[in-house]
């Protein structure tokens, strides 16, 4: 068993910068094509964009009365669109996490913090 070791050991020694040569080709080709991956599904989900934050705001609003906290966008993978999150505190003092679709105008998911 440790003559197969020594053997792919002086191979490896051979031939160190060709593996490292050949193994850095293959990382930018990976990085490249996932980056080229990541850009492809952004910009889809960018023109999948039918409403807006405002219109998505009035929209959970609609769905619980108060006063909005927080804001965040995110990709949904799922249908390459973005997802609005509001952070809704309601009449009661409650914090409501609310879902709304950039794509369908449809609230996704409405939360509360306190069940």
């Amino acid at each position: 068993m440790y003559k197969y070791f020594r053997i792919a050991r002086e191979k490896i020694k051979e031939n160190k910068r060709k593996l490292i040569k050949r193994g850095s080709i293959l990382i930018a080709i990976v990085a490249g094509v996932g980056i080229a991956g990541f850009v492809t599904v952004y910009s889809i989900a960018k023109s999948n964009i039918n409403y807006t934050v405002e219109e998505a705001k009035v929209m959970a609003l609609q769905a619980v009365q108060g006063e909005i906290v927080k804001i965040n966008k995110r990709l949904d993978l799922d249908n390459f669109s973005f997802e609005y999150n509001f952070k809704v505190r309601d009449t009661n003092n409650m914090l409501m996490e609310v879902n709304v679709d950039s794509k369908l105008g449809v609230i996704t998911d409405l939360d509360s913090y306190y069940d």
